[in-house]
């Protein structure tokens, strides 16, 4: 019985920890995997197994990329406490968003506008609002 109420408890614990994530949002000290991806409407901010980090717009067109493809394996994309935007493959650093602020909370947001923002003061960009026209 005992065992049972573990494993129910796990598994609640699991699903609110799967969902507290924003679709649209990484919060400090947030990692995106392999395959794991930023939301919000057309865009798709996506940590690739090529360990390219790339925002797309309509599932096919490519709006910015980390330029990171082939330089190394098992990615992940960690928004630091710094307000650092960091890829790394293991310990290693593939590549940084050299926007370190300092020690703060910082939050990383794909804009319905197609430009991904880090935010404790605005610190980084892709720059890539796109105008709805260029959506038709």
């Amino acid at each position: 019985m005992a065992g049972q109420i573990m494993k129910v408890m796990a598994l609640v614990l699991g699903l609110l920890a799967t969902t507290a994530i924003a679709e649209d949002t990484l919060f400090n000290d947030e990692s995106l995997e392999v395959g794991q991806y930023l939301e919000n409407g057309p865009y798709k901010f996506i940590m690739q197994g090529d360990c390219n980090l790339v925002l797309y717009v309509n599932g096919n067109r490519a709006l910015w990329s980390s330029r990171t493809n082939g330089k190394g394996s098992s990615c992940r994309a960690t928004l630091q406490d710094n307000g650092n935007l960091v890829i790394f493959s293991g310990s290693d650093v593939v590549w940084t968003s050299d926007s370190t602020l300092g020690p703060n909370t910082y939050r990383l947001v794909v804009q319905g506008d197609g430009n991904v923002v880090i935010y404790g003061a605005p610190l980084w960009a892709t720059n890539t609002v796109q105008s709805r026209r260029l959506l038709l």
